[in-house]
């Protein structure tokens, strides 16, 4: 049974989510008990344009961390299932994974730099994405999807992944134009991630790590990508965002 729903309690910001209740990577959802909760999941973006632009950054987060599941779950499968249609589901989830960078880094330059940067800075001068427990298998399964299908089968994946990596050099160049990155400046490039490095990545993003049974992730991964969505619709960035992020909830 998962846990109920509660807003965070990390004392080193206050952002008005829900805390992004998952399983490790590699563990199952468990089944629902009898007991299980219920509770609905309500996100709505904040009127300030300061606090809309920090909302955005951390939901669009949620986002990601919910895509590198769906994805490592797609590419898994497709390593032993040699399907075309699965081909075509694994690259949404990477032209979803498009969709959270553009809308986290949606913020102005002068935003990221005077108030989600510092916010970071003070949580630990060197955190990086580099962090990121559920993206560190992704690189490695999709080598073996392609060793597994061979490029031409393999192509519409990895002319997803391809636009996903430019994608998030867009977001870099606009947002850190230098390309100093808190853990380059920090001098740790070379030092392995930890498990600690990996639970203060968690604990940043509002992340917690425990049992969650199947119907409490899909009504949180529905209330985050239709939150999205909603703020979209409200505040557009490209109209083929929207058609992506719909078109992945009719195929979850």
């Amino acid at each position: 049974m998962s846990a109920p729903v509660c807003l965070p309690s990390w004392g080193h910001t206050w952002v008005d989510l829900p805390v992004l209740r998952l399983p490790s990577p590699g563990e199952d959802l468990i089944p629902c008990g009898s007991g299980c909760y219920q509770i609905p999941i309500h996100i709505s973006a904040p009127s300030d344009p300061v606090e809309r632009a920090v909302h955005r950054w951390f939901l669009g987060h949620h986002g990601a961390f919910l895509v590198w599941r769906f994805l490592a779950d797609s590419l898994d499968r497709l390593i032993r299932e040699h399907d075309s249609e699965l081909v075509r589901l694994a690259a949404l989830g990477y032209d979803a994974y498009s969709v959270m960078f553009a809308y986290a880094g949606s913020c102005s330059r002068e935003v990221y730099e005077d108030v989600i940067r510092p916010m970071m800075v003070t949580f630990d001068p060197a955190f990086s994405g580099r962090w990121a427990r559920d993206y560190e298998p992704l690189p490695g399964l999709l080598r073996r999807v392609r060793t597994a299908l061979g490029p031409v089968a393999a192509e519409p994946l990895f002319s997803a992944s391809k636009a996903n990596l430019v994608a998030h050099m867009e977001v870099m160049r606009k947002l850190v134009p230098d390309g100093q990155s808190l853990l380059r400046e920090s001098g740790r490039t070379r030092v392995p991630t930890t498990d600690a490095e990996r639970a203060r990545f968690d604990e940043f993003f509002l992340v917690s790590r425990e049992n969650v049974c199947v119907s409490r992730y899909a009504a949180h991964r529905t209330a985050v990508l239709t939150a999205i969505d909603q703020d979209l619709a409200e505040q557009p960035l490209r109209p083929e965002y929207r058609d992506t992020l719909r078109t992945l909830l009719t195929h979850l």
